[in-house]
């Protein structure tokens, strides 16, 4: 079977994937490891891709999250950097993306976002992802201000450091001064008490 973003024919890999080393693998689409279920793969390249990955289609339309337009599936590295704006982190496998508006989503986190209302358990497990996003995001600006925190502490007490050094420099500078010119005072009387 074909996919638009591999130029090989790929063959369904589930049980060489479960029965051999390559179940850590991870899946092009998602980045995640293969392990369990259904995959499709390019063994020559190293290519593979989870049945749900595969599946995903190459345009969609979020009425919630995006509806101004439709968005196209990309792959990397057309993808690669943006962050995502369901879960924030690093766009780096498939991305449903619309150059318009900038919007980038992860194809899986579009599967959560979007799930069918209808369905209780689509449902519960799009409750359950807004949440623990919600709690990511959290935690993600709580631990960049704690971070942002520390910088500016250490900055300061690296500032503060240098100035304690400036200071004991400038202390010695003047010890040292003072030093020389009490030793040419020293000679000066010494020279005087000569030319008597």
């Amino acid at each position: 079977m074909q996919h638009f973003s591999h130029p090989h024919q790929l063959h369904d890999v589930s049980t060489t994937v479960s029965v051999s080393h390559n179940k850590n693998l991870p899946c092009f689409g998602c980045k995640l490891p293969l392990s369990g279920g259904t995959c499709y793969g390019c063994s020559a390249c190293n290519f593979y891709l989870h049945k749900f990955c595969f599946d995903h289609p190459q345009s969609a339309y979020f009425v919630d999250s995006h509806p101004k337009h439709t968005v196209g599936l990309l792959y990397p590295p057309s993808c690669q950097g943006a962050p995502c704006d369901a879960c924030s982190e690093p766009c780096n496998g498939f991305t449903y993306n619309c150059t318009l508006c900038e919007f980038n989503v992860h194809a899986n986190c579009a599967a959560f976002l979007h799930a069918d209302p209808n369905n209780d358990r689509d449902r519960y497990a799009s409750i359950f992802f807004k949440q623990k996003v919600s709690e990511i995001k959290t935690l993600k600006s709580q631990l960049d201000s704690f971070m942002k925190q520390k910088q500016e502490s250490e900055e300061e007490e690296a500032y503060a450091l240098q100035r304690l050094r400036e200071q004991e420099l400038s202390r010695r500078r003047q010890n040292m001064y003072t030093l020389q010119m009490m030793n040419s005072a020293a000679s000066m009387n010494a020279m005087g008490r000569i030319g008597q």
